[in-house]
């Protein structure tokens, strides 16, 4: 099952002078992340390099090593998100150089480690794909469509009682079909 960051974090990690920021974002839309992108990169104009991995869904990622060794930065971040299943989502790491070169391995293990970690701090949970619903119904149905809608796995965000109920709600993707059609023939 796929896996989306539900809050975004920030991780800094130091290897031999050289410092390591690590930020996670939720992302909507390319454009969304190279908004994102571009800030930290306006925020962080004096770093030795900016490497990031984003993954829109699990077929359609992107990633950069920044000028650093072909395969060592972009590639670990991104190597991550795919192993985990992990989806609209942007890893971008920071890193200052103040002293000398690391070597291929621990430069590859210091990308790796601050990506894991900024991970660690977001909330990582199942992504589920589903459908929002927001209505109005007759009180009198109200208990017909609350028990279609806990029979078929739904989940209420919001009850508003007044002259009819407002209510919003989320069905899995999957019951879609079906539930409308229940659903249409109670409220009709």
């Amino acid at each position: 099952m796929q896996k989306i960051i539900t809050k975004e974090a920030v991780f800094e990690l130091e290897i031999k002078k050289s410092k390591f920021i690590s930020y996670s974002f939720i992302i909507e839309s390319k454009e969304h992340s190279e908004a994102l992108l571009t800030k930290i990169q306006q925020e962080n104009k004096h770093a030795s390099h900016i490497v990031y991995a984003v993954c829109f869904d699990l077929y359609n990622c992107k990633f950069s090593d920044a000028n650093e060794p072909k395969g060592s930065a972009g590639w670990q971040i991104f190597n991550i998100l795919r192993t985990k299943k992990i989806t609209n989502s942007l890893i971008i790491v920071v890193r200052y150089m103040y002293g000398s070169k690391l070597g291929l391995g621990l430069l590859q293990n210091s990308y790796k480690k601050a990506a894991i970690e900024v991970l660690n701090l977001s909330l990582v949970s199942d992504f589920k794909i589903s459908y929002h619903y927001l209505c109005e119904i007759d009180l009198e149905k109200m208990n017909w469509v609350l028990q279609l809608i806990k029979k078929n796995g739904c989940a209420i965000q919001k009850k508003e009682f007044g002259l009819k109920l407002k209510i919003e709600f989320r069905c899995p993707l999957k019951l879609e079909e079906s539930f409308e059609l229940n659903f249409k023939e109670i409220v009709k």
